[in-house]
């Protein structure tokens, strides 16, 4: 894949739109803009990004719809809104945003996220895989395979899949989880990694209560436990 990434970006304010869009195009990423929900919502259909960033009140739509439709299209994305409580920051884990931006913010925090987002999710990896006992976690793709079905993971979900079950053996604390996957300086609560946490168990068929693939550990963090098998 080429370095340069295509970046939908949604959002009905034209100062704050055409600033971001000059940091984007600085930071070597091709900008695709609307202004509307209907507009990016065809470009969606038609076109491939591999970034969204979303503002969540738009005319003609509400940017949470096209945060599900990127979702379901494994685009990474990135939510960009005055919604600022943490109840509206939940929201956005809950239905797979990967990082949430609050407004006012500033053009290099996001461009900085983007990037960081971008290399997590396209970073170069070996054709390999991981295999476990009823799963397997492909290196290259970025996918899982569990009980012959392949779950639509975002690209976090996928990372804190993969940054425990690299070492399973160790329980990670919320903060350890933060400082691998988002970053020690990103502005990430413990209840958002929970949440992400209950949406990748939720897509894996696991269960809290009886666990095959990532145990809570109270008082402690989470493990992922299960069993290495050979390739």
């Amino acid at each position: 894949m080429s370095d340069q990434y295509t970046v939908l970006y949604v959002e009905d304010d034209p100062s704050s739109a055409e600033i971001l869009r000059l940091y984007l195009a600085q930071a070597d990423m091709q900008v695709v803009h609307f202004d509307n929900a209907p507009d990016a919502h065809r470009a969606l259909q038609n076109l491939t990004f591999q970034l969204a960033i979303l503002d969540v009140m738009l005319p003609g739509g509400d940017g949470r719809e096209l945060l599900k439709e990127a979702v379901a299209r494994n685009i990474p994305t990135i939510m960009v809104t005055a919604k600022v409580s943490e109840t509206d920051r939940l929201e956005g884990f809950e239905l797979g945003a990967d990082d949430y931006v609050c407004k006012p913010y500033s053009p290099r925090e996001v461009i900085s996220r983007a990037k960081a987002l971008c290399k997590r999710s396209y970073r170069g990896q070996q054709s390999a895989a991981l295999l476990f006992d009823g799963l397997s976690i492909n290196l290259e793709s970025k996918s899982v395979t569990v009980t012959q079905q392949t779950p639509a993971l975002t690209a976090v979900e996928f990372e804190l899949l993969l940054t425990m079950a690299k070492q399973p053996k160790q329980v990670f604390s919320r903060a350890q989880l933060i400082e691998q996957v988002w970053g020690s300086d990103a502005p990430i609560t413990d209840r958002a990694v929970d949440t992400h946490l209950a949406n990748l168990r939720k897509k894996l068929g696991d269960s809290k209560a009886e666990p095959k693939f990532i145990a809570t550990r109270y008082g402690q963090g989470y493990q992922f436990i299960a069993r290495k098998v050979s390739s």
